[in-house]
């Protein structure tokens, strides 16, 4: 069994201040099974679906992603999907306007893949 090595004085210092004595466990025990995180969100059926949201809208940017300029393309994130309509997030005004300009290429192309899109919206995302 590997051990791991000790966690520097800085870790355990932002584990203190977290509330933590120790270095907690990397994954949960339920009834004396060890499940990582991905299994316990697929097995509760709320959480499963949106999960799987996420992951349609990852693909969705994936399949998008050499459409974007270079620019843009570290820039825009996947939001909601609801129905025929996905939401993109921008870090800013400028972004959003030249992603906009690109939309009818970019639903267009999602139809050509599979997705049933006939809207993406554009949102900037706010800094809190």
């Amino acid at each position: 069994m590997a051990t791991r090595s000790p966690p520097s004085s800085d870790a355990m210092a932002a584990l203190r201040a977290l509330g933590y004595n120790r270095v907690p466990k990397s994954t949960t025990s339920i009834r004396g099974h060890s499940r990582t995180l991905e299994q316990i969100v697929d097995n509760a059926p709320s959480l499963a679906q949106l999960a799987n949201l996420a992951r349609d809208g990852q693909k969705r940017l994936q399949a998008i992603a050499n459409l974007l300029p270079v620019s843009l393309r570290n820039m825009v994130e996947s939001g909601s999907i609801e129905g025929e309509e996905w939401c993109l997030l921008v870090p800013h005004s400028a972004a959003a306007a030249k992603l906009r300009q690109l939309l009818p290429a970019l639903c267009a192309h999602l139809r050509t893949k599979g997705w049933k899109v006939q809207t993406i919206r554009v949102k900037v995302k706010t800094r809190i």
